[in-house]
């Protein structure tokens, strides 16, 4: 990663605006108002990317279901696999004797993510998925 130097930045907020900002940092415990708005500037920006169709996006998906479901893990294994996404790491825990959880990060464009959280939505036996999105890092060097 570049060495990037900082620059100064002033802006002009409203009271209301300016309390609101305040109460956020301290809800997030953040350190100082410059760190704040700095990370609020980097989600936007993520969320903007996330919105575009052929930038590389870093997905994470969890889901949960139960283990005792006839084939569900190699059906998971297969939906993997096929997908259009390069598959980097999954994690899979027993929560109960039942219920299992796993964690799969994948680094693909966001149509092809949302492709993946959707068919393994559909699999029988996961009781539920969730995709979250961050930037793959590319665009922040």
């Amino acid at each position: 990663m570049k060495k990037s130097t900082v620059n100064r930045v002033t802006i002009a907020l409203d009271d209301q605006l300016l309390h609101q900002l305040d109460e956020k940092m301290a809800e997030t415990q953040s350190v100082n108002r410059s760190e704040f708005v700095r990370e609020l500037l980097r989600d936007y920006l993520v969320n903007s990317a996330w919105s575009k169709s052929d930038t590389e996006m870093l997905g994470t998906i969890t889901v949960l279901y139960n283990h005792h479901q006839r084939e569900l893990c190699a059906k998971l294994t297969k939906v993997q696999h096929d997908a259009a996404v390069k598959i980097l790491a999954s994690t899979h825990v027993h929560l109960s004797h039942e219920l299992c959880a796993e964690m799969i990060m994948a680094l693909g464009v966001p149509q092809s993510l949302h492709d993946l959280h959707c068919q393994i939505r559909r699999v029988r036996g996961v009781l539920h998925a969730a995709l979250s999105m961050g930037s793959s890092g590319n665009e922040m060097e």
